[in-house]
C-alpha cells in the first residue's frame, strides 16, 4: 500500500470539490466510503484492516483539502466583495523586483493592513506604478510602503472557454491589483522581510544582472530562463518558437534541468573527495536553496523534492519508491497552495513525469545481442553505433511517454498538437544538457573569477544561440503545430481510460502455468477481441461530437464576443454555416486579440472553418483579429466594402487572402448574400458615392442579417460597423425616401459610439 498516493489522490478530489462541486461534496465522500465498505465485505477478513486504513486516509485528506479550498475560495470572495472598486489605505511589503511594462512598473506586494486594520490572512497583490516624467519611484525588495488606491478585482473569463485571469492569479497566491502614481506612495521602512528571503532575492537578482553584463540580450535571457526559471524578459518571438516546437518544457525548469545541475555539483563534490553521505547532505541543502531561488515554481519544486527524497532514502539505506516520491511532492505543493492544481506548469510537469514512469518501460524493447566477430575494429564500430542508436531510441521513448499523458493537456490549454515533437526534442536535448552545465559553471565563475567567466561566455553564447535556432527551425517544420478544437473534460477522461486499457498489464501473468495458458487460448482471444471492441467504442465516443456537428443543428446561434477594443460577432446558422463579423484589435500595444482571444474562442466551440468573414472596415480595432483568424483557420469567403482609400491593414488582408486562397467579395448597398436556405445578408451601406469625412468609419459595411423562422415570421439583426452621424443620416434618409422598413430589426448591433439617431428612431 502506498499511503501518500492515496492521500494525494484524495487531496486532489477534495480540491476539485472545493472549487467546483461544493454542493455535492458530502454525498461524494459518503458514496466512496460506502463503496469501500462494500468492497471490504467481499474480501478476506484478514484484509479488512488494510481497507480500513485506506478509507481513513481518504476521508481525512479529502475532508481537509475540501475545507481548506472552500475556505480559501470564501476568503478570496470576501476580499473581492468588500473592497472591489473601493478606495482603501494599504500598508504592504514589496516582495518582488520591478517588471517594466509599456506605461508602468509592476511589483508584487504582501498586504499587511487595509484601512489600518491588520489582516489575519495575509495576501499578495499586484501594484502598478504609472510612469511619470515629473516624478520617479524605484522600490526595492523588502520595502514597507503605504498608499491610497482603488482595489481592482481581476477579471474572470470574459468569453466561454477564454483565459481566466482571476484563476491564474490565484495559482500565484495573488488576490487583485491596484494602480497608483509615484507620488502616492510613502516608503515607511527598509528590509522588512526575513533576512533569508533578502539573501536569496539578492543572489537571484545579482545573478541575473551579472549574466546580462557578459552575454548578448537573447543569450542572457535564455540563460536566466534555463538556470533560474526567469522567463519574463525572453522575447515574444523566442517564447513562441519554443512553444510551437514543443520545447516549452526546456524553459520551465524541471527534472532534466535539476538532474544536469546535480550532475555538475556531484562531479565537483567527487573531485573534492568528500564523503558520500556528507556529499548527499550537501546536495539536499543545495536543492532546498534552489527551490527558494527559483520562487517555488511547481515544476522545480516537484523535481527537487523527488530528488531530495531519493537522496534521503539512500542516506538511510531505504529503497526509494518513485510513486511515493511523486505523490509526496505533489501533496506538499498542494498543501501550500491548492490552486497550484490549476497551474499549467503543475499539470505538464506532473503529467509528463507520470507518463515517463508508467509508459517508458512498457515501450522499451529488449536489447538485441551483438553477433560475435573476430574483427575488433568492426566490433567497436558496431558497439558505438548500437550505443548511439540505443540513446536515440531511449530519448524517443522518454519523449513519447511524456507526450502520451500531456497531449490532452496541451490540446485543452493551447489548442495545439505537434507531430514533430520527437524531431525537435532529439535535436535540442543534447544541446540543453551542455547549455545548462556550462551556464551553471559560467554563473559560479561570475561570482568568484570574472576573467575566466568572460572566456567561457565566448563558448556559451554560440551554444545558447544554437538552441534558439533549433527552436526556430523546429517551429517552422510542417505539422509542428496543428490547431485542434478544445477537447471537453469527458473526452480527456475517455482518452486516459483508453491508455489504461492499452497499457495495463496484470502482475504475475508470467507465472501462469503454460498448460493453463494453452487451455485458455480461446478465452484469451475472446478477451482480446472484447478489449479491442471497447477501445474502438471509446474512440467513437470521443469523435462523436464532431460527427454530429456535420448534420444541421436546426438552431440559429449568435455570439457577441468580448474582444476588448472593438467588437466581434459570430453567427452559426441552422445549416451549420459560420459567419464572423469583425474581430477586434488595438491601434497600440502588441497584444494579438485574434491569436489570444478570438481563435481560442472559435476552437472552444469546435469551429475550424469559417464560411463567411465580414470586414465592416479596416480600422485595427475591427480587423486585426480577423487577419489572425485568416492566417490560422480555413476561411472560404471574405466580404468587404468598397475602399475610399487603401490602408496597411487592407494590404495585409489582400496578401493573406492570396496566400490562403480566400475568395474576396466586394459589396455595396443593394447586394444580397444567401448564406444557407434560411439565412441571408443584405448590404445596406456603403453606396457607390463614398463619404470622404472620416472615410474608414463612415464607409463601414452596414448589413442586415435575416433568418426566416417560417412563412410569416422573420428574425433580423442590423450590423452597423463604426458609422457616425453623417452616415447615419444618409442611411435613414435613403430608406425613408424609398418608404422601406428595411432598417426595422429584431436586434440592433450599435456602432462604436452612442448611435443616437438610430436609437431615437424606433427599431422594432
Amino acid at each position: 500500500m502506498r499511503p501518500f498516493c492515496i492521500a494525494t489522490i484524495s487531496a486532489i478530489l477534495g480540491i476539485i470539490m472545493g472549487l467546483y462541486l461544493k454542493s455535492i461534496a458530502f454525498f461524494v465522500i459518503l458514496f466512496i466510503t460506502f463503496l469501500i465498505v462494500i468492497f471490504v465485505l467481499y474480501k478476506n477478513i484478514y484484509s479488512i484492516h488494510k481497507y480500513i486504513k485506506v478509507s481513513i486516509i481518504f476521508i481525512i485528506c479529502f475532508s481537509i483539502f475540501y475545507l481548506y479550498t472552500f475556505l480559501l475560495e470564501q476568503n478570496y470572495q470576501k476580499i473581492d466583495t468588500t473592497y472591489d472598486n473601493q478606495e482603501i489605505q494599504i500598508r504592504a511589503i514589496v516582495v518582488s523586483g520591478k517588471t517594466e511594462k509599456e506605461y508602468k512598473d509592476v511589483y508584487e506586494i504582501k498586504v499587511e493592513a487595509i484601512n489600518n486594520n491588520i489582516q489575519n490572512h495575509t495576501f499578495n497583490m499586484i501594484l502598478n506604478i504609472k510612469r511619470n516624467k515629473n516624478s520617479h519611484l524605484e522600490l526595492e525588495y523588502g520595502d514597507e510602503i503605504t498608499f491610497k488606491s482603488i482595489y481592482e478585482t481581476p477579471s474572470s473569463q470574459r468569453n466561454e472557454g477564454g483565459f481566466d485571469y482571476k484563476q491564474y492569479l490565484k495559482t500565484q497566491k495573488i488576490t487583485g491589483t491596484t494602480t497608483v502614481k509615484p507620488n502616492d506612495i510613502i516608503v515607511l521602512n527598509k528590509n522588512k522581510t526575513f533576512i533569508t528571503n533578502r539573501i536569496i532575492y539578492n543572489i537571484r537578482s545579482n545573478s541575473i544582472n551579472k549574466i546580462k553584463q557578459f552575454l548578448p540580450e537573447n543569450s542572457a535571457n535564455l540563460c536566466t530562463a534555463l538556470l533560474l526559471g526567469e522567463k519574463k524578459e525572453l522575447s515574444e518571438d523566442i517564447n513562441e518558437a519554443f512553444r510551437k516546437s514543443s520545447l516549452s518544457h526546456m524553459l520551465a525548469i524541471s527534472g532534466a534541468h535539476v538532474s544536469y545541475i546535480l550532475l555538475g555539483i556531484t562531479t565537483f563534490i567527487k573531485k573534492l573527495k568528500i564523503h558520500k553521505k556528507l556529499g548527499k547532505v550537501i546536495l539536499i541543502i543545495f536543492l532546498l536553496f534552489f527551490i527558494c531561488l527559483v520562487n517555488f515554481t511547481p515544476s522545480v519544486t516537484r523535481a527537487c523534492i523527488m530528488a531530495i527524497l531519493q537522496l534521503s532514502a539512500s542516506i538511510l539505506f531505504r529503497k526509494s519508491d518513485i510513486y511515493q516520491n511523486l505523490a509526496i511532492s505533489s501533496f506538499i505543493i498542494l498543501a501550500f497552495n491548492p490552486y497550484a492544481l490549476l497551474d499549467i506548469g503543475f499539470q505538464l510537469s506532473f503529467g509528463g513525469t507520470i507518463g515517463i514512469i508508467i509508459f517508458s518501460k512498457r515501450l522499451q524493447n529488449k536489447k538485441g545481442k551483438l553477433k560475435e566477430t573476430t574483427k575488433e575494429e568492426k566490433l567497436n564500430i558496431i558497439k558505438l553505433a548500437q550505443k548511439i542508436i540505443g540513446n536515440i531510441k531511449e530519448m524517443c521513448i522518454v519523449t513519447i511517454s511524456a507526450n502520451l499523458l500531456i497531449v490532452p493537456i496541451m490540446m485543452y490549454h493551447f489548442n495545439t498538437i505537434s507531430f514533430t515533437f520527437i524531431i525537435s526534442n532529439l535535436l535540442a536535448a543534447p544541446i540543453l544538457g551542455v547549455s545548462i552545465i556550462l551556464s551553471m559553471i559560467f554563473l559560479i565563475l561570475l561570482f568568484i573569477f570574472k576573467p575566466l567567466a568572460i572566456i567561457l561566455s565566448i563558448l556559451l553564447n554560440p551554444i545558447l544561440q544554437i538552441l534558439i535556432l533549433i527552436a526556430q527551425f523546429s517551429s517552422k517544420l510542417p505539422f509542428s503545430q496543428v490547431l485542434v478544437p478544445t477537447p471537453k473534460i469527458w473526452q480527456i477522461i475517455i482518452y486516459y481510460i483508453i491508455l489504461a486499457i492499452l497499457f495495463y498489464k496484470k502482475k504475475g501473468i508470467q507465472n501462469i502455468n503454460q498448460i493453463v495458458e494453452n487451455t485458455n487460448k480461446i478465452n484469451k482471444s475472446k478477451i482480446s477481441i472484447n478489449k479491442n471492441k471497447v477501445i474502438i467504442f471509446l474512440i467513437f465516443l470521443i469523435i462523436l461530437p464532431y460527427i454530429i456537428s456535420i448534420f444541421p443543428s436546426n438552431k440559429l446561434i449568435i455570439n457577441f464576443i468580448d474582444v476588448g477594443q472593438g467588437d466581434s460577432t459570430l453567427i452559426q446558422t441552422p445549416y451549420n454555416k459560420t459567419v464572423l463579423i469583425d474581430g477586434g484589435g488595438s491601434e497600440t500595444g502588441s497584444f494579438d486579440v485574434g491569436e489570444k482571444t478570438l481563435i481560442p474562442y472559435l476552437l472552444d466551440k469546435g469551429i475550424m472553418k469559417i464560411d463567411y468573414i465580414i470586414f465592416s472596415h479596416f480600422d485595427a480595432d475591427h480587423c486585426e483579429g480577423l487577419l489572425s483568424v485568416m492566417e490560422a483557420l480555413k476561411v472560404n469567403k471574405a466580404i468587404i466594402g468598397k475602399q475610399e482609400k487603401l490602408s496597411e491593414n487592407y494590404n495585409s488582408f489582400i496578401n493573406i487572402a492570396k496566400k490562403k486562397k480566400v475568395e474576396i467579395i466586394t459589396v455595396q448597398a443593394g447586394d444580397k448574400i444567401q448564406i444557407d436556405k434560411s439565412c441571408s445578408i443584405t448590404i445596406l451601406f456603403p453606396e457607390e458615392d463614398l463619404i470622404s469625412t472620416n472615410s474608414s468609419n463612415n464607409n463601414s459595411v452596414v448589413a442586415k442579417f435575416a433568418y426566416k423562422l417560417n412563412n410569416s415570421q422573420e428574425f433580423s439583426m442590423l450590423l452597423t460597423g463604426d458609422i457616425e452621424e453623417v452616415a447615419e443620416k444618409r442611411l435613414i434618409e435613403k430608406y425613408k425616401i424609398k418608404n422601406e422598413n428595411i432598417l426595422n430589426s429584431t436586434i440592433l448591433k450599435v456602432a462604436h459610439h452612442r448611435f443616437k439617431n438610430f436609437i431615437n428612431k424606433r427599431i422594432s
